[in-house]
C-alpha cells in the first residue's frame, strides 16, 4: 500500500482517536482495532458494456472511533489473464455504522481510495477517487471479537467509468 501524505496524517489521527475513544455497545466492548481479509468480485463498466475483474482480495485495518464511527484503511489487489488486468487500490475510510442487536451491525464506508488499473483493452488509469458503499456485519462468537461482513462498494467513478462490486471478509477485533 502506497502511504501518501494525506493517508499518513490520516493513519496517525486515527492511531490517536482509537487510543482515546470509549466505546460502550456490546459489539464495540470488545475491541478498538480489528484487521479484516476478504475477497470481492469486481466490474468495470463503460455504458453498456460491463467487465468482470474477477478475485479481488482486501485487506483492511480498522479503529472504531466510538460505537457509530470507525476509521479504516484498505488496501486490494487483483490480477486476471483476461484482458492482461492488473488492478491495484488502497484507501482510507470514515464508516458510519449502528449496532441493530448485539449480533448485527449494518454500516456504511466512503472515503478517498487511489486506484491503479492496467488492461490490455483500455489502458492505464491513476487516479484517486471517491469511494462508498455499505454493508452488514454478522458476529458469530459470544466475544463479538470474530465477524463475517458483506459489503458492496462503488470504488471509483469517472467519466462514465466505474469500478464496483460486493464482497465477504472475515474480521477479527483485538
Amino acid at each position: 500500500m502506497k502511504f501518501s501524505a494525506y493517508k499518513t496524517l490520516l493513519l496517525l489521527s486515527f492511531l490517536f482517536l482509537s487510543s482515546q475513544s470509549n466505546a460502550d455497545s456490546a459489539i464495540d466492548a470488545t475491541g478498538k482495532v480489528y484487521v479484516q481479509a476478504g475477497y470481492s468480485s469486481l466490474n468495470i463498466n463503460y455504458g453498456k458494456y460491463s467487465y468482470n475483474i474477477g478475485s479481488t482480495y482486501t485487506a483492511y485495518l480498522g479503529g472504531n472511533l466510538n460505537k457509530y464511527f470507525g476509521l479504516e484503511l484498505l488496501g486490494a489487489t487483483t490480477s486476471t489473464t483476461d484482458y492482461s488486468t492488473t488492478l491495484n487500490f488502497d484507501g482510507v475510510f470514515l464508516k458510519p455504522k449502528y449496532a441493530l442487536n448485539d449480533y448485527v451491525e449494518v454500516f456504511a464506508r466512503m472515503g478517498l481510495n487511489e486506484v491503479n488499473l492496467s488492461t490490455s483493452y483500455a489502458g492505464r488509469y491513476t487516479g484517486s477517487y471517491l469511494a462508498y458503499g455499505g454493508g452488514i456485519n454478522f458476529y458469530f462468537t459470544d466475544d463479538k471479537k470474530q465477524y463475517i461482513q458483506l459489503d458492496y462498494m462503488n470504488w471509483a467513478h469517472n467519466n462514465g467509468y466505474s469500478l464496483s462490486g460486493g464482497g465477504i471478509s472475515y474480521g477479527y477485533k483485538f
